[in-house]
């Protein structure tokens, strides 16, 4: 299983399950049809013990509680199941038809069917690979198995670019719901490590940093993940939304500002309030993984103007622990900071500069282009690479090659775009100048 798969099924699940009246009941059943465990599960969609899971397939493997005999008859009852589930099966099956009807069978009133399966990609059989899939395909499934579709989408990251469909009985009236099952809640039990374990250090306080930015730019519009207490928020002194799953706003926040309570994966796949106009100053500071910080970049560049500054917080761990994909201590930053050399590689584009703020370092994006499709072509590989357990580098903790917020560079650089605020050209050139002021080679 790849990481959009993944990714889509939690969507699935946070628009149609979380908060509905089937997440109440006391016992509700899914069935994963094509559910060995390679390469991970969706079990862990399901994972609170109300979820009575069963993993089906044609062979015994990894996590298969049934093994189906006949792969176009399900051995359960008519109208026997809750949730039915399935991802990257149908492109190995032969007759793909006959395998939806039996989901369709086996579903509730009530239910819902989450199917996922490529629209692209290289062949690979397992025994075979026989299909792609575009949205017309799931509608003519629903009217082959008289059912009902309630959403379709089609998630352009490659190489799969997954197709998604959610589907019920007819006459059932669809949930899609705000409520979202990954709200990331700061944990109340971290026990502090050592004292070089909780170090931070940086030339200048990032919120200081943040309200330079504000000044200089003085954006149209801003957009910010990962609202937390508000503070960065509170800096904007115009048009502004913040994202977040579980946000505890305790800062003042401006009169245009609004809060929309969604993780972002939720957010841009259907946004509940959308910017005005396209965002100049965007600020992500969301889940601590590369590849939820890569998933928000990835989006806000579609989304920003041309011209548009993005500042990414976390990426200058002050201890290799701190940068544990799993956090064990106060200070944290996860592995964010695997994102600058990642898109130094393929993004050359893009003008990069690492800045040298306390706690954590901030580091600044400009050149944006919407239509650059790297990193949505290659990104399932990426992830692949990038949840690999690695210590940063010495470099990095050292922070060797960031640049001051302090000084004549960062003044100049502040002047440069408060002159010309939200111009492309200029912002590449000012930055290129700011990277200049690195000592030694830039991180």
């Amino acid at each position: 299983m790849h990481a959009s798969s993944l990714e889509n099924m939690y969507l699935c699940f946070e628009r149609f399950i979380a908060g509905s009246a089937l997440e109440q009941q006391e016992r509700v059943t899914v069935l994963d049809v094509g559910g060995s465990d390679y390469n991970g599960s969706y079990r862990e969609v399901f994972a609170e013990p109300r979820y009575a899971y069963t993993a089906a397939d044609i062979t015994d493997g990894p996590g298969v509680h049934l093994v189906i005999q006949d792969p176009y008859r399900l051995p359960l009852d008519d109208r026997s199941v809750d949730i039915v589930i399935s991802g990257q099966m149908l492109e190995h099956c032969e007759f793909f038809w006959l395998a939806f009807d039996e989901m369709v069978r086996v579903l509730r009133p009530g239910g819902f069917i989450f199917l996922i399966a490529p629209s692209s990609g290289p062949e690979h059989r397992y025994p075979v690979d026989c299909y792609r899939f575009y949205p017309d395909a799931y509608r003519a499934l629903a009217r082959y198995a008289n059912c009902a579709v309630l959403d379709i989408w089609l998630d352009e990251r490659g190489p799969w670019r997954d197709l998604v469909g959610v589907f019920s009985h007819h006459g059932q009236p669809s949930f899609a719901g705000p409520a979202d099952s990954r709200a990331q809640i700061a944990p109340t039990d971290i026990q502090p490590g050592s004292a070089q374990e909780e170090a931070v250090k940086g030339a200048a306080p990032y919120l200081d940093v943040l309200a330079q930015l504000h000044t200089a730019l003085r954006p149209q519009s801003y957009f910010e993940i990962g609202v937390r207490h508000g503070f960065s928020l509170a800096l904007a002194q115009g048009p502004a939304i913040g994202v977040d799953p579980a946000p505890d706003i305790t800062a003042p926040l401006g009169a245009q500002t609004a809060v929309v309570i969604q993780t972002s994966d939720a957010y841009f796949a259907a946004p509940e309030k959308a910017p005005a106009s396209p965002p100049d100053l965007i600020f992500i500071d969301g889940l601590h993984h590369c590849e939820a910080a890569l998933r928000d970049f990835m989006n806000v560049e579609r989304r920003a103007s041309p011209g548009g500054l993005v500042v990414i917080d976390d990426i200058l761990p002050n201890h290799p622990i701190q940068a544990e994909r799993d956090r064990r201590t106060c200070v944290w930053t996860g592995d964010v900071w695997k994102l600058v050399p990642l898109l130094r590689r393929l993004r050359p584009d893009l003008s990069l500069v690492v800045l040298d703020t306390a706690p954590s370092g901030l580091l600044l994006i400009g050149g944006l282009d919407p239509s650059n499709r790297v990193l949505w072509d290659q990104y399932n590989p990426l992830v692949r690479e990038l949840v690999a357990a690695i210590e940063p580098p010495a470099d990095v903790v050292a922070r060797l090659g960031a640049v001051s917020p302090l000084g004549m560079a960062w003044q100049s650089f502040c002047d440069a775009i408060g002159a010309v605020p939200n111009d492309r050209d200029t912002l590449i050139g000012s930055l290129a100048r700011l990277a200049a002021a690195a000592p030694g080679a830039p991180l």
